[in-house]
């Protein structure tokens, strides 16, 4: 699984990168000002958001522990 995790610059989002880190999984960082391709593409109007194998867009804002998991349907 390929994960990208957009965010801007003055995102508080340590909360969701624990989560991937407990989660066991690799992703990548990836700043909406350094990637405007990523954000016309995926037609994002708010972050952070995971984009899962270039295909799939998760609005991770405000989730609560443990919704990641099931999100992206990991058991």
């Amino acid at each position: 699984m390929d994960i990208k995790l957009l965010i801007t610059r003055t995102c508080h989002c340590s909360s969701i990168e624990q989560e991937l880190r407990d989660l066991g999984l690799a992703y990548e960082r990836c700043y909406a000002e350094e990637h405007p391709e990523l954000v016309e593409r995926f037609q994002v109007r708010h972050c952070p958001v995971l984009i899962i194998d270039e295909a799939r867009v998760i609005p991770v804002d405000g989730l609560m522990e443990g919704q990641i998991r099931v999100l992206l349907s990991l058991n």
